[in-house]
């Protein structure tokens, strides 16, 4: 009866290991995907001519630098506060699919990024303290 327990909890503990490094990624590669986004809305979006390019990629990108090491190594602290970041970013793409006259791409995955960015950085704090419980109990 015990092996059996050892063994159903190993998997377990295998099953979060797994989710964990999936949510991470998945916040990863969703905000590597919002600074895509950003970086072609303001390089090959519509602009005026005498839109300043270099200022406004600085705005929104240089935020989007301060937590980069952090959810690279995992932190669940950097990655709490990304989420929290991530609602600006959310905010402001609301903002531009509501004032758009037609369906704005650009916007729409700053939406999108940002969310799922959000959502999965949650996630992964989640299971990263189940996770950190289970091993010091």
């Amino acid at each position: 009866m015990s092996r059996i327990r050892t063994a159903d909890s190993n998997y377990s503990k295998g099953i979060i290991n797994i989710m964990t490094q999936f949510f991470k990624q998945l916040s990863l590669i969703s905000f590597f995907g919002l600074m895509i986004t950003l970086i072609c809305w303001i390089t090959l979006g519509e602009h005026a001519i005498n839109y300043p390019v270099a200022a406004w990629l600085l705005i929104a990108l240089t935020p989007l630098l301060f937590p980069l090491r952090g959810l690279l190594h995992g932190k669940p602290y950097t990655h709490a506060w990304t989420g929290f970041m991530m609602l600006l970013y959310f905010s402001h793409g609301v903002g531009e699919v509501y004032s758009a006259q037609a369906f704005d791409l650009y916007a729409s995955l700053e939406v999108l990024f940002s969310s799922v960015t959000f959502i999965a950085s949650i996630v992964f704090i989640r299971l990263n303290a189940n996770e950190l419980k289970r091993i010091t109990k």
